[in-house]
């Protein structure tokens, strides 16, 4: 999964213009679908795993708005570029407008496609694993780095802390189970 590469420009910007940082300790999550490319069932899942979410982080004291534009591959291909210079789809690209761990105003583009193959790969519905990118997207606000191995916020560490916020918010663990999944033989790779 990407970090945080460069704020998008205003027309690339899932979220709208900001002129200042959000109001400290409340939370919002917002999550945006404009061309539709969720089913109801996933966007309401999602929407309610987004409203667990925000309480959640709330309760560990973060403040401010998280914007999640759901896009489709050709989109996301074109931001991966642009952002990243890097050809082709990812599943995330988080742009940290805060620069505050504490207090988070950041757009979270959010592909829909690669989501789809990797839910089915893990076996495991879209809208939790649209959550893990929302989740992921967060965490890198917050100082994990999964570029980094080791250290407490290197990818280890921060793959547990997205199986604890994930089973927290009621999606359920992605890494823990299929690390289970690989030492038993039935799981993903992991």
């Amino acid at each position: 999964m990407d970090e945080k590469p460069e704020p998008p420009a205003e027309d690339d910007s899932p979220g709208r213009p900001r002129t200042c940082a959000p109001a400290a300790r409340r939370l919002t999550a917002d999550l945006i679908d404009h061309r539709a490319l969720l089913t109801r069932a996933e966007g309401d899942r999602l929407r309610e795993l987004m409203g667990s979410l925000r309480e959640h982080l709330a309760s560990e004291g973060l403040g401010g708005e998280i914007r999640a534009e759901v896009v489709g591959d050709e989109r996301m291909s074109q931001l991966h570029e642009r952002h990243k210079d890097t050809p082709g789809t990812t599943d995330v690209l988080t742009f940290d407008l805060s620069g505050d761990p504490k207090l988070l105003d950041v757009d979270i583009v959010i592909c829909a496609d690669e989501a789809r193959r990797q839910a089915a790969s893990r076996g495991h519905g879209v809208a939790q694993e649209l959550a893990l990118y929302i989740v992921h997207g967060v965490l890198h606000c917050t100082g994990y780095d999964d570029h980094e191995e080791e250290g407490a916020f290197g990818s280890i560490a921060m793959h547990r802390r997205e199986d604890e916020i994930l089973s927290a918010i009621g999606a359920g663990v992605v890494y823990a189970a299929r690390e289970a999944g690989a030492e038993t033989g039935t799981g993903g790779t992991p």
